[in-house]
């Protein structure tokens, strides 16, 4: 079927570029392979939606992806090789997106002084090893005072991120940890030096580099591993106001979270398991719901027993999910006794060996 519809498509772009005499436009091939491989993938998806074995499910994932990085690939490749074409820039950006990391060496060497690059430089940070590689090639190549300033900026925030969350390979530690802040915080004070008047945008709003590197440097200094954690009020189901330091001697689990949020529903039960075991030690699991109505926690708990610490920021904005920077759910801070920030982001048994250590901690102490 696959090599059916691969020459039924061959001979259709032939047929094409015949009647016109020419060859595609690198767009027009583009649309070709975007459409063989939506054909392509149709299966897979009926495939994936039929099964219930999970094994099953994550090889169609691996071969999701691998088709994927192949379209990525011939996508690279048309632009590679028709870089005078005017298509051929969106093609590497597309390639870049898909995960193809020599897309960034292309438009780098290429496409340094495109107009459509600058406002791109925003989203080259969240684009992996190839968008990294790509900002550093912006940073040192760009004569533009916005594009120059804002791909700094990118590249020091993503410093702290992959500082403070690795996304591969174990959280950083020690020595380690403290030489990736050090080195984020030194790219955020030197941009904010050289470049502070410069906006970039921020979301739906924009900024100056000045006040989004104060904002960063706040997260730095006040919400990694090591720091003390800054109280906010905010209310309990009672609708009394309640902060982190009322828990002080205790060692904390705070999980900022929300009802629509997959991934923090299926932590429910492992931490109904956590805190049972642990309801004679000075430990306790705090909830934080971004919720927008404080019914929709309430009536969720109703349903759904999750016997601990229950508070409500008062919706996904302001109160402690705005002074915690929270940037993704569920965010998860766990404190030792003294309220400072020990571990970050941990679930499961990474939790269970987080909080283990730091009650130890408490024992000693005592």
């Amino acid at each position: 079927m696959r090599s059916f519809l691969a020459a039924v498509l061959a001979v259709s772009l032939s047929a094409f570029a015949g009647a016109r005499d020419e060859k595609p436009t690198v767009a027009e091939q583009v649309k070709a392979l975007q459409k063989k491989f939506q054909e392509e993938q149709q299966p897979l998806i009926e495939k994936f939606q039929a099964t219930k074995d999970e094994k099953e499910k994550a090889k169609i994932v691996a071969e999701a992806r691998a088709m994927q990085a192949k379209l990525a690939t011939q996508i690279y490749g048309l632009a590679k090789d028709n870089l005078k074409d005017a298509g051929a820039f969106d093609a590497a950006m597309q390639a870049l997106r898909m995960g193809e990391s020599k897309a960034a060496d292309l438009i780098a060497d290429n496409f340094a002084d495109n107009a459509k690059l600058a406002p791109m430089v925003p989203q080259l940070a969240g684009m992996g090893p190839g968008g990294e590689k790509l900002l550093s090639a912006i940073a040192a190549k760009a004569t533009d005072k916005k594009a120059k300033g804002t791909a700094l900026y990118f590249l020091a925030a993503g410093k702290l991120e992959a500082a403070d969350y690795p996304r591969t390979g174990e959280p950083l530690t020690g020595d380690k940890l403290a030489a990736a802040l050090k080195d984020a915080e030194a790219g955020l004070k030197a941009v904010a030096k050289d470049f502070g008047d410069v906006e970039i945008p921020m979301g739906r709003k924009s900024e100056t580099i000045a006040k989004a590197a104060e904002t960063q440097l706040f997260f730095l200094n006040n919400l990694t591993v090591g720091k003390k954690l800054p109280d906010s009020e905010v209310e309990g189901l009672d609708g009394k106001k309640v902060k982190i330091s009322d828990y002080k001697g205790k060692v904390v689990v705070l999980d900022i979270w929300a009802t629509w949020c997959p991934p923090c529903r299926a932590m429910i039960p492992h931490e109904r398991e956590l805190v049972a075991k642990l309801k004679d030690k000075p430990f306790v699991l705090i909830s934080l719901s971004a919720d927008a109505k404080k019914e929709t926690l309430t009536e969720f708990l109703e349903k759904e027993p999750m016997p601990w610490t229950h508070w409500w920021n008062g919706g996904a904005s302001g109160g402690a999910v705005e002074a915690y920077k929270v940037r993704f759910y569920p965010t998860i801070y766990v404190l030792d006794d003294k309220g400072v920030i020990r571990f970050k982001h941990v679930r499961g048994e990474a939790m269970d060996k987080a909080v283990e250590t730091l009650l130890k901690e408490v024992k000693t102490n005592g």
